[in-house]
């Protein structure tokens, strides 16, 4: 029995190689490779997305100041308070003197003081300052194309990093139409 199956499988491989050298029908092509053909673009649209980017907007700007005065405001009230008691001291006499002279010196530091906050003392000096601002600026970016073309009675939508202008490359694979003879 060992014999008899040793002697089919011989000759199923015999059969199988005649066959392949004869060109019978049970030969097994590899599938072609494929072929590039060209579609017609219809239509192309640019994808655009709006980008913001953050910076700063900086200016030199020329800046008057006035320095403060050296005495901090004060000489108003002294010189008020020493013309007061001045003039105190003309009116009246003995005790009356005195308290002339005492409200004369107060009444005049009060007056001195607020001529003092109303005058506009110390030297004035121009500099120039860096003043900036935080601004964003929009701008728009093609990031892609839409593509419609049309292969073979078919409209067809994709989307592409470049502009493929008037032509698309679209693969086709073309397989072997065999007799069944």
């Amino acid at each position: 029995m060992l014999g008899a199956a040793a002697g089919v499988i011989l000759a199923i491989g015999g059969m199988a190689v005649a066959q392949r050298y004869a060109g019978g029908s049970a030969t097994v092509e590899a599938p072609a490779p494929p072929v590039d053909e060209f579609a017609t673009v219809t239509r192309v649209r640019p994808v655009i997305e709006q980008v913001s980017t953050p910076r700063k907007d900086c200016e030199q700007v020329s800046v008057t100041k006035r320095q403060r005065e050296r005495d901090g405001n004060v000489g108003g009230t002294v010189v008020g308070a020493i013309v007061g008691g001045a003039l105190g001291n003309q009116v009246g006499r003995g005790n009356g003197r005195k308290a002339a002279t005492v409200a004369g010196a107060v009444a005049g530091g009060v007056v001195g003081h607020e001529i003092d906050k109303n005058h506009q003392g110390g030297r004035v000096t121009t500099s120039t300052e860096t003043r900036c601002r935080d601004v964003t600026d929009v701008s728009d970016k093609v990031v892609g194309y839409d593509v419609t073309y049309s292969h073979k009675g078919r409209d067809y939508t994709t989307r592409m990093d470049q502009d493929p202008g008037d032509r698309i490359r679209v693969e086709n694979t073309v397989q072997p139409v065999r007799n069944a003879y």
